[in-house]
């Protein structure tokens, strides 16, 4: 049999004793150390308890129970000269014994086998909890250093009216969800709503970067995907109109949106004006760089992760040549077009598939009412008669976001047919492994996102699918 010593007084301490005797199937022997009565006023009998009155700071008498091998001793008391004393007393008979401490006062003990609880830290934890836009955090699980918290979603928030598997989920998962007092698990359809408690686990880091993301209202791109923006600049295989509506854009992008800072590389450098450009602009930006060892797109993939990037910018050249890489990387890729940025006047999504539409919903929103641009959605699908709930959707977007959104749903005419000749539209287009494909799969397929090339003369946005 396991044996606990247990030394407690205090009204406190009576409360922790109650707790203990409501736990079941504990399987230790528990010696109950008092020195008042009224610590232990409990009408218990339990033949897993045994009880010893005395003043726990006396080495003679701790000396007489210490025969028992025990496990661990618990010291909660209420005065910190008992508690020190009582501590010194238990140390100098048994040098091994594991001990802890509920330590009201700070207590400076310096020993590996004596764990000190802060009580003080503990309740002031507790209290800042029920603080609104807390953080929630598991203390006394796996490392407890903020790897589990629980985030209730607000009113507003990013993550409403979404399904769980378009939620885009790298280094941490949602696992439970808290509707009406009630536990449901995380499934891919399960549709998160405002007043929702989740529980999400993962990168600590990362988790304390959601947990703002969930709280943050409208205006957050390129959040959840990173927070700043790149571009590659390659100057041997791009024009220099191509490199100065790459530069102008990233300039554009960070100024507009809620990116922290951008970083512009160039590989293959040239002496041009457009290398004067960027040697100037290097001066007052050190994340303007020059690489003169890599030549092609290759080693960027850690560079982009360690520099929590959510954006990459490139030319269509590239993209097509680089597409399988930008789609490994698993953030929005934009593809400029062949007019300046500052010159965009509309958002369009041209789409049939209502999964597809949730998932870049609300980046489309998001960035578009940043840009302060006009969304229209062109839903073609001749083979559908009701686009009711997809309408439905978009209509409660529109009202989540205070921003419009047009939808023009003509099923006997193809959009592209018309916006082919624009060149002053931001196309959203989901980034999955259809369109990695061949062109003849491609010119075979009603996908609209499949025909993306027929609009690359506009600017376009390829958001990842989870």
């Amino acid at each position: 049999m396991n044996n606990i010593l247990i030394i407690i007084g205090g009204i406190l301490s009576k409360h922790f004793l109650e707790r203990l005797c409501l736990e079941r199937d504990l399987e230790y022997f528990f010696t109950i150390v008092y020195q008042d009565d009224e610590d232990i006023k409990l009408h218990i009998k339990n033949e897993y308890l045994e009880f010893h009155k005395f003043d726990s700071t006396s080495v003679a008498r701790l000396e007489l129970i210490m025969q028992k091998a025990y496990k661990q001793v618990f010291i909660y008391l209420q005065d910190k000269f008992q508690t020190q004393k009582t501590y010194e007393a238990l140390r100098s008979l048994d040098t091994k014994l594991e001990i802890n401490i509920m330590d009201f006062w700070g207590l400076s003990i310096n020993d590996e086998l004596c764990n000190l609880i802060d009580a003080r830290a503990t309740l002031s934890h507790r209290f800042l909890s029920f603080l609104p836009n807390i953080a929630l955090t598991a203390q006394y699980i796996g490392l407890g250093v903020g790897e589990v918290m629980e985030v209730k979603i607000p009113i507003g928030s990013i993550f409403a009216y979404r399904h769980i598997s378009s939620i885009h989920q790298k280094r941490w998962r949602i696992v439970l969800i808290y509707r009406n007092s009630k536990i449901n698990f995380a499934k891919p359809s399960f549709i998160l709503q405002p007043n929702d408690s989740i529980l999400i686990v993962g990168d600590p880091v990362v988790l304390r970067s959601v947990f703002h993301n969930i709280k943050a209202s409208v205006g957050q791109f390129p959040v959840p995907f990173g927070s700043n923006i790149f571009t590659l600049i390659d100057m041997k295989n791009m024009s220099e109109k191509v490199q100065n509506n790459l530069i102008e854009t990233s300039l554009t992008l960070v100024q507009r949106t809620n990116a922290k800072k951008f970083f512009i590389r160039i590989i293959n450098p040239q002496l041009n004006q457009i290398y004067t450009k960027l040697k100037n602009l290097s001066y007052e930006n050190e994340n303007i760089f020059f690489d003169f060892f890599n030549t092609n797109f290759k080693n960027f993939q850690s560079f982009l992760e360690n520099n929590d990037i959510g954006l990459f910018i490139t030319d269509t050249k590239h993209f097509e040549r680089e597409k399988k890489n930008f789609f490994e990387l698993k953030i929005p890729i934009l593809k400029i077009g062949e007019i300046d940025f500052k010159d965009l006047k509309e958002s369009v999504i041209l789409s049939d598939d209502e999964s597809e539409l949730e998932n870049q919903a609300n980046v489309i929103v998001d960035l578009s009412k940043q840009l302060q641009f006009n969304v229209t959605l062109y839903h073609y699908n001749p083979h559908s008669k009701n686009t009711a709930d997809m309408q439905e959707y978009f209509e409660s977007l529109s009202k989540l976001y205070d921003k419009n959104i047009q939808i023009i749903d003509k099923n006997d005419h193809n959009p592209i047919l018309n916006l082919q000749y624009r060149e002053d539209l931001l196309q959203f287009i989901s980034f999955n492994q259809e369109l990695l494909n061949g062109i003849l799969s491609r010119s075979l397929s009603v996908n609209l996102n499949r025909h993306y090339h027929k609009m690359k003369k506009n600017y376009q946005l390829f958001i990842p699918m989870s």
